[in-house]
């Protein structure tokens, strides 16, 4: 059963109980008040037929019989209330006299005529409602009972038109009471319904399905958070495919990155093997076989590295530039294209080794791309932003098309892969730059256009006020 069907029918039957509950008291009130009456007007009218027989018995000359004197008396009343129901029995056995309705049988009045102090009696006879009452009638001399008799139709008649209009009432009541609690119903469970709909697109795969109520109740708040659990999800979703796909493309590519040197290796070592090559032939395969060795060593420790740094920490500590950048130079040694190094005179926050590692990393990358030009240049400044500092190497190279800009940070991508493995590339420095910015707390900008250059930018924070100064502060060059 729907939910709205289920408050509906809640609704109505608190309606017909409490219509139920309400009509019969005041009906019930009515009755009784309306039979209190009429018993009261019968108790006098039984009183007044008491004294008026008597009045005619003791009046009328003496009969010979007992029976007949009661019997002319009762006639003589009935001559002046034609409209008096009664009866006079003697000695509880004999009827006397008796205007009583003819379907009043003496089994039915048998009660009434063994209570030696009378009583009253509702009796229903020929479809009519009489109230009987009895009495002694105090003659000398005689056991004589009084039985006067009133007509209760008119009273009952109105209690069942009262029950009868108040069941159309009620009828109509419950029938308005439904059609406003069904609409009532749907209209609070509409919401609900909106909400079990989203719930099954999304259960189906639709993400981005949202209920979108907005109501200032309980269903409004479970709505707004079902949105946000909803948008969550497909934000979830989107992270874990967009992970699956890197995840297939870096598998593709590390492949693709070892079977082409591998293959070409095994083909020189082949040739090698079977004794066929010229020494000039020799000294061509294996300086390839070198350097391919090579190459596949630096992909190898650069791999290592990178899964380290994704489970690893930066122990930050105060780093001046000029320490940074001279720990740098010390590390490029001398010969390739020369570095500019700029050092402001500031104080980062950071890890020295990571740090070094990143500006070799990109210098390397900078260097690559100006190596075509016969005035390339590279350029490694430090300069305050704000309150942090921020790190540049800009270099005026080849530059890089605006389409690869946002995936240069992925392991293995490269933007011209046959001479970036030319130059012993293997497309995972910047991924591994990328998680030293991350360790951070910073990310790397790249701004670039061909035949350009390059500009990779840092942000990093400021070393403390109160922070102790390090052994990098002691060695910088002042």
């Amino acid at each position: 059963m729907k939910l709205h069907t289920k408050i509906t029918a809640g609704a109505v039957c608190l309606l017909a109980g409490a219509l139920a509950l309400a009509g019969l008291l005041v009906m019930a009130q009515a009755f009784a008040a309306n039979l209190a009456t009429a018993v009261q007007a019968a108790r006098q009218q039984h009183t007044a037929a008491q004294t008026a027989l008597l009045q005619a018995y003791y009046t009328r000359p003496a009969a010979p019989l007992p029976a007949a004197g009661l019997s002319a008396a009762a006639a003589q009343y009935a001559a002046q209330d034609k409209d008096a129901a009664f009866a006079l029995w003697l000695d509880g056995s004999l009827p006397v006299f008796s205007t009583l309705p003819a379907d009043l049988r003496p089994a039915d009045l048998q009660p009434l005529l063994d209570a030696a102090e009378g009583g009253g009696r509702l009796y229903r006879a020929a479809g009519a409602d009489w109230l009987l009452l009895a009495s002694p009638l105090p003659v000398p001399g005689q056991d004589v009972l009084l039985l006067t008799g009133a007509d209760l139709t008119a009273v009952f008649a109105a209690r069942n038109a009262q029950l009868a209009a108040w069941a159309l009432a009620a009828a109509a009541a419950l029938a308005l009471g439904w059609a406003l609690a069904a609409r009532f119903g749907r209209s609070v469970t509409e919401p609900l319904a909106k909400l079990e709909h989203a719930s099954r697109a999304i259960a189906a795969g639709a993400y981005g399905s949202r209920t979108g109520l907005q109501t200032d109740d309980e269903i409004g708040a479970l709505s707004a958070h079902f949105d946000a659990m909803a948008a969550a999800v497909q934000q979830h979703s989107a992270a874990q495919a967009e992970n699956l796909r890197r995840q297939k493309e870096f598998v593709a590519a590390f492949t693709h990155e070892l079977k082409t040197p591998m293959t070409t290796m095994m083909g020189y070592a082949d040739w090698l093997r079977a004794g066929a090559a010229g020494p000039g032939d020799v000294k061509e395969a294996a300086d390839y076989i070198y350097h391919e060795t090579r190459r596949l060593e630096e992909l190898s420790f650069k791999l290592l590295a990178l899964l380290q740094l994704e489970q690893g920490a930066a122990a930050c500590a105060p780093l001046p530039d000029r320490a940074l950048f001279a720990a740098v130079q010390r590390s490029l040694g001398r010969g390739g294209l020369p570095v500019t190094f700029a050092a402001a005179g500031c104080t980062l926050w950071g890890d020295k080794s990571l740090l070094t590692d990143l500006l070799l990393n990109l210098i390397h990358n900078a260097r690559a791309a100006c190596r075509a030009l016969p005035e390339g240049r590279v350029t490694v400044r430090s300069a305050p932003q704000g309150d942090g500092v921020l790190l540049t190497v800009q270099d005026n190279g080849c530059g890089i098309p605006a389409a690869d800009l946002p995936r240069l940070t992925e392991p293995f991508y490269m933007v011209d892969k046959s001479r970036a493995r030319g130059r012993g590339g293997t497309g995972v420095g910047l991924a591994l730059c990328s998680r030293i910015a991350a360790l951070h707390g910073t990310a790397l900008q790249f701004t670039s256009a061909p035949g350009q250059g390059t500009t990779v930018s840092l942000a990093l924070r400021a070393a403390p006020p109160n922070a102790p100064a390090g052994k990098e502060a002691a060695d910088a060059p002042h």
